[in-house]
């Protein structure tokens, strides 16, 4: 990071405020509660500088605030650093200027930034916010809605109440057009509620839609539930909309998705009371349908964990070639990419390797924003082929957190994904990415490079079952005796990923029975066992006349 430094007497007052900015925050009234002006939903941590989160140049208020002394008086209170016509105070709610450090303002609420001229367009603020270059507000432009025969439905909520919680996912089912096939081609976000929106994400329904909520909304998760899980369009802070390759579209109708739900996360950092939100998308579709069925991929990692005070701490996450083996039947091909991190991503890059071998990067993002994120379009679309790879990296920068961030839905945790939009849609490869080393490919099907997981999985789901009584029956024998020649038990990764998911029981069985059954030498002549030779080769040494000591030694090393 360069930090510009303005003038030698003040060197070490301004690192101070570059490095330890919450100190400054304490200097001004409702210094932790300024909401940026690219994106009232967050908060612009440095007050007083070009980075919303602190550190490096200054904006208008800071050196004025630095001029003055980095002291809070009449003085600075008055000045109308940003020139939009409102003094500092009454930006930073202390319309009087009798706030004095340690005291309440006189208002916590209502609040603007005293270094950015508002609003943007107007005339008052024509040629003052040159320095505001991660702040655009980009006009949705995609000219294929125009053309003839093209329509558009908006699925919108209808007025509803904003919870005080920091982070809330809210859920509505919409019916979509059905009277004949036809093809969404572009996606525009419609914004009722600015302040409390982080983003939008649509998902198509295959399944069964009657046990979801009907003509009201819900709270919900993450994703739009199982009957609902294939992405179709998302909105995030600082996109305008999308405008899909003219190679794909998604379909709708009869042969399609009728049903759709659209998710809203909603951010309210402030617990602000009474807020009402009715946002949605405005999808705009053709009967002239277009050659190939899309979807959009999410490909990254499902667990994070970054240490408080650093500034380069990075993880990564991948649709690995074993699932693309396992997934795809065919060749698909990208025609657009996106980095999606929070506030504390700081860099990435997504590569595509075939055999092993870099075969091209695809996004690489030197200086992430999370209010201007950038979608690139790829005219010749980018192909994935069966045992390719998509590996994501994230570099965040924690050094102005005290605590330590983890993976998380709410503004203030993080995520490292990229999404693409592809074509054709390959069922199950809505999502193809990693928790730690597990390979999560699609809703049904989790691998590991380390050991033989779906075996693993599929011996220990039956073991409550089949070993509730006793250990000693042959079903529950040759279920455990299945599940250790895999090797999984042994993996850390593997293991606290099943006991998140489905509790410690399928362990704490397999630990129980492994010390009372026989020696597992039978099981490697089944079918199927050969596909671990090596653990086969390793039970087989231990299945003549050993002692009975030495094998108990031996099951219990398996853990």
């Amino acid at each position: 990071m360069t930090v510009t430094l303005f003038a030698a007497v003040v060197i070490s007052m301004l690192a101070s405020s570059v490095y330890s900015y919450p100190s400054f925050q304490t200097k001004i009234p409702n210094g932790d509660k300024v909401p940026s002006p690219c994106n009232r939903s967050t908060i612009w941590m440095g007050v007083g500088h070009h980075n919303p989160m602190g550190g490096g140049q200054l904006n208008p208020f800071g050196e004025d605030f630095e001029d003055n002394g980095f002291t809070w008086n009449k003085t600075i209170c008055q000045k109308d650093s940003d020139g939009d016509g409102l003094s500092n105070g009454q930006e930073l709610g202390d319309p009087n200027c009798t706030w004095l450090k340690g005291q309440s303002p006189e208002r916590t609420m209502n609040l603007s930034h005293p270094g950015v001229c508002e609003p943007f367009g107007s005339t008052i603020c024509a040629g003052k916010n040159t320095w505001l270059t991660n702040c655009n507000n980009t006009k949705f432009d995609c000219p294929a809605i125009n053309d003839s025969g093209v329509k558009n439905d908006t699925l919108a909520f209808p007025p509803t109440s904003v919870p005080t919680d920091e982070t809330t996912y809210i859920c509505h089912l919409f019916r979509l057009p059905n009277d004949s096939d036809a093809d969404i081609i572009a996606i525009e976000p419609v914004i009722d509620n600015m302040e409390i929106m982080h983003h939008m994400l649509l998902y198509g329904c295959s399944g069964d839609v009657s046990r979801i909520t009907h003509n009201e909304s819900y709270l919900c998760g993450m994703g739009g539930g199982m009957e609902c899980n294939s992405l179709i369009g998302l909105w995030g802070v600082g996109v305008a909309g999308q405008c899909l390759n003219p190679q794909l579209g998604f379909r709708i109708g009869p042969t399609g998705y009728q049903y759709a739900v659209l998710q809203i996360h909603w951010n309210n950092p402030m617990h602000k009371p009474n807020l009402t939100d009715s946002s949605g998308m405005r999808i705009y579709y053709t009967t002239q349908l277009r050659k190939n069925r899309g979807e959009i991929m999410i490909v990254g990692q499902d667990s994070l964990e970054i240490p408080p005070g650093n500034n380069n701490v990075s993880f990564s996450g991948s649709c690995a070639a074993l699932c693309t083996k396992a997934v795809m039947n065919q060749s698909v091909y990208i025609t657009s990419s996106i980095l999606h991190m929070h506030l504390l991503g700081k860099s990435g890059i997504i590569r595509l390797y075939r055999n092993g071998q870099l075969l091209q990067v695809i996004d690489e993002v030197a200086s992430y924003d999370y209010n201007t994120p950038t979608m690139i379009e790829f005219k010749t679309p980018i192909e994935m082929k069966p045992g390719d790879a998509i590996k994501v990296d994230c570099t965040f920068d924690a050094t102005q957190r005290n605590t330590t961030t983890y993976w998380g839905e709410g503004t203030s945790d993080e995520m490292c994904y990229g999404f693409f939009a592809y074509y054709p849609q390959i069922r199950d490869l809505n999502f193809c990415g990693q928790w730690k080393s597990v390979d999560v490919c699609g809703t049904k099907t989790v691998m590991s490079e380390r050991c033989d997981l779906p075996a693993f999985l599929t011996n220990t789901r039956s073991l409550p079952t089949l070993c509730s009584t006793n250990c000693s029956n042959s079903k529950c024998a040759n279920a455990v005796n299945a599940a250790l020649m895999t090797g999984c038990q042994r993996d850390d990764d593997v293991r606290e990923f099943i006991q998140k998911r489905m509790g410690s029981g399928f362990f704490d069985v397999l630990a129980k029975c492994a010390l009372v059954q026989p020696p597992p030498s039978a099981v490697c002549t089944t079918p199927g066992a050969n596909q671990i030779p090596s653990h086969c080769s390793q039970i087989k040494s231990y299945a003549g006349s050993i002692p009975l000591m030495a094998f108990v030694i031996y099951i219990l090393r398996q853990f």
